[in-house]
């Protein structure tokens, strides 16, 4: 069978169903059939679980398909799902579902398809890339790991380090479920159709290293990053007052002037458990 990442193959599909990309959806299918392997070797181990997320016309389902025990890909778009059916149809072990992943009972769907634990893979819509991470993140679902396509530039801010150039609110909030890693780079001209940016691969591992309850240390990530350019002692005082602000800091041992670019998400847990205690 023709490979579902080949141009000419998702031009007839395209065709044969009458659907074109929908930019409002970011739709750009992987024409590159190597890079749709490695992101499936990475993304699942053979015989585990996986649940996809923006599936399209199902050229990496169909990979995720040989290795996978099952694949249940969620799919917003009623035209993709249509051609699922058809471009699909010799894969026994996947199942589609019509639905908007964002307003998915994730938990609840693994649940019924998979018997323990799963991994999550998918080309993530640009436009929602933080959404999609966070409603998977915080779903309580048991998720191995997490590997998705996204734009390059929140790939960086995704891996950075504290001290980076990149590092900012976004990977200090999402370090509170795991670490994050870049796999591998991929250039515009592997889509079609071709979109403005170039993406990268991540892949997120679960783990639970912080015991600081989530919602305050959220507030504190917020409160910390609220303005960039201003000392973690400003930023603190909105939220906390400048004398709770400057006892906080000192109890977590940190500088007052220092910027929150430079904290590492464990100092930031640590001040949010000061806070919570306070």
């Amino acid at each position: 069978m023709e490979q579902l990442s080949s141009p000419k193959k998702i031009k007839e599909t395209l065709e044969q169903f009458g659907l074109s990309p929908l930019k409002k959806l970011g739709q750009n299918f992987l024409k590159d059939a190597n890079i749709t392997r490695r992101i499936a070797e990475a993304a699942v181990l053979p015989g585990e679980d996986v649940l996809e997320i923006g599936p399209g016309l199902g050229a990496l389902t169909d990979v995720l398909a040989e290795r996978a025990g099952r694949v249940v890909a969620v799919e917003i778009d009623s035209g993709m799902t249509r051609a699922l059916s058809h471009t699909l149809a010799h894969r026994n072990n996947v199942t589609v579902l019509h639905a908007d992943i964002l307003k998915t009972d994730i938990k609840k769907v693994a649940e019924e398809y998979f018997s323990g634990s799963f991994a999550v893979a998918g080309n993530l819509p640009y436009y929602i890339t933080s959404k999609c991470l966070f409603a998977v993140l915080e779903s309580g679902a048991p998720v191995t790991r997490f590997t998705a396509m996204v734009q390059k530039e929140v790939a960086e801010r995704l891996a950075a380090k504290a001290g980076d150039k990149d590092y900012g609110a976004l990977k200090a909030s999402i370090a509170y479920y795991g670490a994050v890693q870049k796999i591998l780079n991929v250039p515009a001209g592997c889509f079609l159709p071709e979109p403005d940016v170039d993406s990268a691969v991540i892949q997120f591992t679960p783990s639970k290293t912080m015991d600081v309850e989530r919602k305050i240390y959220a507030r504190t990530v917020k409160a910390l990053f609220a303005m960039r350019r201003k000392t973690v002692q400003n930023n603190l005082k909105a939220m906390l007052g400048a004398e709770e602000a400057s006892a906080a800091l000192e109890l977590a041992g940190i500088d007052p002037k220092a910027r929150a670019e430079t904290l590492s998400p464990e100092i930031i847990a640590r001040l949010a458990d000061i806070i919570a205690q306070s």
